[in-house]
């Protein structure tokens, strides 16, 4: 016997289309070290029993007689881990045997019963038969399935790790360790690599499109509405509309993408019209373990053996009632199973011959599309597939007379397939891939089945909580995954304590918790698993960043791996990130909790990588070189330049400056320099302000009039909050604000005078009127949420970069002159110490002033060169000279002449009170300058003291003095940091990995701008 059919395989040559059935097989991980039964290791029992095993007997029946048929299983790595563990094994086993004595205590309890005894004994024959079939596999549904595989009629694929919701992970490396942790479990249960993959909630991204590909994963499914709203070119939307309804897509990794038939899947899903919902069938609420025993007594004894050990009750798969229907209200009326039986092949028969009638639709629109055009060829010439997913949790525990309609429905197509006319086959969703590889290629939405079509379900505000801390978890699983590339340097416990944290964090990832706080059922239970995972993590870490020996790490490292024996083959190295993919562009921590609209895909612009659809940017900065008064500048150029190196084009709105033209094109970069009229005599700077927004409002309402259209806005701090506001609202465009420092900051938590409180208050509203904010540091981050009351999920961190290996100048004589002298004045080798940055008071200059009267006494040949402009010039001047020529102030240097000083100093020292980020520290660690700073902000965040530079605690003049000493004592630490330093630069504060960033950013934001994304009001829910 064999039904090993091909999907292009058919009796006739008359194919009209397949269907392709595919049930995805879930439970979340919850074993358990307890010796008493839980209620979550119930849902494992319950899914074994109710759905599993029937399942196998129906495929058996199939074989048995013959019937042709093909069937997709997707299987998750938390539910193989928890097939193939030997405790769960025996505690199941326990559990059949258990279901068993009920059973026959039920037959006695209800013998003569009309209504229910013919029911009980139907559980005795069903039980006593699962339980016999469990007996003669020994347990191994494992091996069951992979020799069902075998037969050719069952598929097998597999599904993310943990099951989390791909679109919700922050790191592409994350991203990476879910699909590969999975695709390595799947080998070692089944011999072989899976050929497809189950997204989790058919939660699609396109960051996933590299990571598809390098694991050989060649399809998956998406809903319906991913495949509507996809990209593609006017060629293959040409082929599109020319009827190619029922095909596949091909994604740009190559990969097949089957979209989800709504049709097929409302009449399974579907609360109001779907087949559980009839009268006859049985009904799952209704149950004894809650029926029984409401006053205790005798019927309270019977039952309490087969409830929880602490007497909570259950369902315990007796059920006696049909749903009946609203009509009677919570009056139900007795079950019938015949009855039920009759409606399940009813509803098969209907399934059947709604398929059979929708293919055919189908051949006749394509018949017709091609006659109108005139142009038979232009027909699709692959016969269409109806992909229908269902959980397979549904049949049989859900819905109780699902494993009969599925194998009525089964042996009803496999009948059609010799029916005149047409001709209907089953397939394998690999096996139609193979034969039928899709060639048009699309891009394809973020999107998943849930409700609303994207990620309501797993990001609202019962859940908001939790992905930040899985956001934070993830970048300190790969941080910690990079410090340590080799790990034969680390102790097998030290490799094991990173492998149990990369299990941990896995684990906290998975869907099913944020699924219940979304249901509203064991939300405690949920949101405990969440920090247990979590806390977990972070105590290895702790362990392992502390050196904690392995004597400390091992009974904590071993108790966690026997609690959770899952994923043996995790190795930590997964998290390592990979150059040659992109960050994933998946929705993050910056996601509103108001997710509630379909996506619609002239809204689209997403990406894996730098090659992203070209975006047009409006930024609005108040200074751009040559006008530069601050880090603004500079880091608004950057950021620009690089974007425009994406292919993307950029518009930036600035002040005139002198010398300068109106307009022009720099690196790529559109600059409109606007002019800001003033009235004469002096003007309150507040007023200037007004006036410059009103002609940056200006200058963008002509650029719309020329024809200009903007994809998103990015304003730079408070100072364009007038022009952003009045330009997100008359172009109804996405606003993204970066906060490059706060007015409370700036002024050490003082703001005193009216003019420091009108800057709060405006810095207060950016806050309020983006729709995302950036940081530049995590500092900055916990400021902004403090003083501005901003919710997380608003707010993403994107560090400043720098370009390294700025050269310095090719002639001393091109040098400026205060600079020149600066550094070879005097009759004795100057030992340079740097300071760039701008002369206010949070720079914390005067502390370096001050401590250079202390350096002198040892090192009479150092030598402070002080490089700036700004309101505390003269004050600093007068303090510095009592030290005569060993302290110099040169003004302002361009760039040349910043990296002349910082490659002539022999140490850059920047000791900030108050430091948002710190560019300075950046550019002196790129220019291989040893660096000190003040352990504060965004500074604190960069130079890991001892590691690629010194931190000393803000305001101590004595602790710098003592650093700048032992720096001059010991030059070779100092350049050993310096390279250390320099490494740190080229790969984490790297341009294009901080352009890469920023523009996913704006792909998020403008995905979720509600002008620009389709919404579906009357969709209905399918019941998930």
């Amino acid at each position: 016997m064999s039904t090993n059919t091909n999907a292009n395989e058919s009796t006739t040559s008359n194919v009209q289309g397949f269907v392709a059935l595919l049930l995805h097989a879930h439970i979340p991980y919850v074993r358990h070290e307890e010796e008493d039964i839980t209620l979550e290791e119930r849902w494992f029992f319950e899914a074994v029993v109710d759905s599993y095993l029937p399942l196998i007997e129906m495929m058996e029946r199939l074989l048995e007689d013959e019937v042709p048929f093909h069937l997709t299983l997707s299987l998750s790595p938390t539910l193989l881990a928890m097939l193939e563990d030997s405790r769960l094994k025996k505690r199941l086993r326990r559990h059949l045997t258990s279901l068993c004595e009920l059973a026959q205590r039920e037959v006695i309890r209800l013998w003569g019963h009309a209504d229910f005894g013919p029911t009980a004994k139907l559980y005795a024959d069903q039980y006593h038969r699962l339980k016999a079939l469990y007996d003669r596999l020994r347990g191994d549904l494992i091996g069951k399935f992979r020799s069902l595989r075998s037969t050719g009629c069952l598929e097998l694929i597999t599904c993310a790790a943990t099951h989390a919701f791909l679109p919700l992970v922050k790191n592409d490396a994350a991203l990476r360790a879910q699909l590969e942790a999975a695709v390595t479990e799947f080998r070692r249960h089944f011999g072989s690599a899976p050929a497809g993959i189950w997204l989790p909630e058919c939660g699609y991204t396109p960051a996933l499109e590299p990571h598809l590909q390098a694991l050989g994963l060649r399809y998956f499914v998406v809903d319906a509405h991913a495949h509507a709203q996809a990209v593609m070119t006017p060629q293959e939307d040409a082929a599109k509309a020319k009827g190619a309804a029922g095909t596949p897509l091909r994604t740009q990794s190559g990969a097949c993408a089957f979209a989800r038939d709504l049709e097929a899947g409302a009449q399974v899903w579907s609360a109001e019209v779907g087949y559980p919902s009839d009268a006859n069938y049985r009904e799952y609420y209704r149950d004894i373990g809650y029926d029984l025993g409401q006053d205790g007594g005798a019927e309270w004894e019977y039952l309490k053996p087969y409830v929880l050990p602490d007497g909570a009750r259950i369902h315990t798969g007796f059920k006696y009632y049909s749903v009946t229907g609203a009509a009677a209200g919570d009056v139900k009326a007795p079950y019938h199973p015949a009855r039920a039986a009759q409606k399940a092949q009813q509803d098969a028969e209907h399934f059947v011959a709604s398929r059979v009638a929708q293919l055919r639709r189908l051949a006749e629109e394509r018949e017709a599309v091609a006659m109108a055009a005139g142009d038979r060829e232009a027909r699709p010439a692959e016969p269409p597939v109806i992909v229908c997913p269902y959980d397979a949790e549904l049949f049989g525990h859900w819905w109780y007379e699902g494993h009969q309609w599925l194998e009525a429905v089964l042996r009803g197509l496999a009948a059609a397939r010799s029916l005149e006319g047409v001709v209907v086959d089953t397939t394998t969703l690999g096996g139609y891939a193979a034969a039928h590889a899709p060639t048009t290629e699309a891009a394809l939405p973020v999107s998943s089945w849930g409700r609303g079509g994207y990620a309501e379900v797993w990001l609202q505000p019962r859940s908001q909580w939790v992905h930040p801390l899985l956001h934070a978890a993830e970048d300190r699983m790969v941080l910690a995954a990079q410090k340590h590339p080799n790990p034969e340097l680390l102790t097998k416990m030290q490799q094991r304590a990173l492998n149990q944290a990369a299990r941990e964090l896995l684990l906290a990832q998975s869907s099913d918790w944020t699924f219940i706080l979304d249901a509203e059922t064991v939300t405690t239970y949920a949101a405990n698993r969440i920090e247990t995972h979590l806390s977990h993590f972070h105590k290895l870490l702790n362990g392992l960043e502390t050196a904690a020996s392995d004597k400390e790490l091992s009974e904590f490292v071993i108790s966690l791996e026997r609690r959770s024996p899952f994923l043996p083959e995790l190795h930590y190295r997964l998290f390592q990130t990979n150059p040659s993919i992109s960050l994933n562009s998946s929705l993050n921590s910056s996601l509103n909790s108001s997710l509630s609209s379909s996506l619609d895909s002239t809204s689209l612009k997403f990406s894996s990588n730098a090659k992203s659809s070209p975006l047009r940017i409006l930024m609005l900065a108040w200074e751009y070189p040559p006008r530069v008064i601050g880090g603004l500048a500079r880091a608004v150029c950057d950021l620009s330049k690089h974007l425009a190196a994406f292919g993307h084009e950029v518009h930036v709105v600035t002040c005139l400056a002198p010398d300068c033209l109106p307009y022009e094109r720099s690196n790529g970069v559109h600059i409109h320099r606007v002019e800001v009229l003033q009235s004469t005599g002096a003007i309150h700077f507040l007023d200037w302000v007004f006036q410059m927004n009103m002609a940056f409002t200006d200058a963008i309402h002509r650029l719309t009039l020329q024809g200009m259209q903007f994809d998103i806005i990015h304003a730079h701090d408070w100072l364009v909050f007038y022009a952003a506001k009045e330009s997100k609202n008359a172009l109804q465009l996405p606003l993204l604000a970066t906060i490059h420092a706060t007015e409370y900051g700036r002024n050490q938590g003082k703001l005193d005078t009216p003019v420091q409180q009108r800057i709060h208050a405006l810095e207060n509203k950016l806050a309020d009127e983006a729709d995302q904010l950036v940081v530049c540091s995590l500092y900055m981050q916990e400021e902004v949420i403090r003083l501005f009351h901003v919710p997380i999920h608003k707010i993403t961190h994107i560090p400043n970069g720098v370009i390294p290996f700025r050269a310095a100048a090719a002639s001393l004589e091109n040098v400026n002159p205060l600079l020149s002298n600066a550094l070879f004045s005097g009759d004795k080798q100057n030992r340079i110490i740097a300071f760039l940055g701008r002369l206010v008071y949070e720079k914390g200059v005067h502390i370096l002033i001050a401590a250079m009267r202390l350096v002198l006494k040892r090192y009479p040949e150092a030598k402070l060169i002080i490089a700036g402009i700004g309101p505390e010039l003269e004050g600093l001047e007068r303090l510095a000279a009592p030290l005569g020529d060993r302290v110099s102030f040169t003004g302002f240097l361009d760039e040349t002449d910043k990296s002349q000083l910082l490659l002539s100093a022999e140490l850059c020292v920047i000791p900030s009170l108050y430091e948002p980020f710190g560019l300075v520290a950046l550019e002196a660690m790129a220019n291989g300058t040893p660096l000190i700073v003040s352990d504060t902000g965004g500074l604190a965040e960069i130079v890991d003291h001892g590691i690629n530079g010194c931190k000393v605690l803000p305001g101590d003049a004595n602790a710098l003095a003592f650093q700048i000493a032992h720096f001059f004592e010991k030059p070779d630490d100092a350049t050993e940091l310096a390279a250390a330093a320099l490494s740190k630069v080229s790969e984490i504060f790297h341009w294009d990995q901080i352009s890469t960033l920023t523009t996913e950013t704006y792909e998020k934001l403008i995905l979720l701008h509600p002008q620009r994304s389709g919404i579906f009001p009357n969709q209905k829910e399918i019941i998930k």
